[in-house]
């Protein structure tokens, strides 16, 4: 049983107050669609566009949607989505890539680099995200991973 409505496959963003924007270009990301909610959530789907292969390749690829998706969310809101587009980065790639980050992540050297404490932060969020994975990176304001962000932007910092 999900957690959230959204952590379903079959959840209609639309059909639930979330404002949806098609098409969206945002760096190398052509085609996207993310969906809005005030005091919610924003949602990335995966199976619009490139998106998908965009965002699994490249970290840099989820920080441009990310962006372009808090834009979105103060442009038609007029306040700032309360989760760093560092972040946001993270859990669209945890989406979109959790098998490539499982094995950066017990990479002996990139243990040694981030440290263990902060490899096994990011190693449980990889297994909370495959084991709820959906078509869409849903970042809710209240979710769990809301504890895993200071760490996601000094891992992100770590690599940009």
């Amino acid at each position: 049983m999900a957690l959230f409505p959204e952590d379903t496959n079959n959840f209609d963003y639309e059909g639930n107050g979330y404002w949806c924007y098609n098409n969206i270009t945002a760096g190398e990301v052509t085609g996207a669609r993310i969906c809005i909610k005030q005091n919610r959530a924003i949602a990335v789907s995966l199976e619009h566009g490139n998106t998908l292969g965009k965002c699994a390749n490249s970290l840099s690829s989820c920080y441009s949607v990310a962006v372009k998706a808090r834009s979105l969310y103060a442009g038609a809101l007029g306040q700032n989505f309360p989760v760093s587009a560092k972040a946001m980065a993270w859990e669209i790639w945890l989406h979109a890539a959790p098998e490539a980050l499982d094995k950066i992540i017990n990479n002996k050297v990139v243990r040694v680099i981030i440290g263990t404490t902060l490899a096994g932060k990011i190693a449980s969020a990889v297994s909370a995200i495959v084991a709820s994975h959906t078509d869409y990176a849903d970042i809710g304001v209240s979710d769990k991973l809301r504890s895993f962000d200071s760490a996601f932007e000094q891992a992100y910092d770590l690599i940009y």
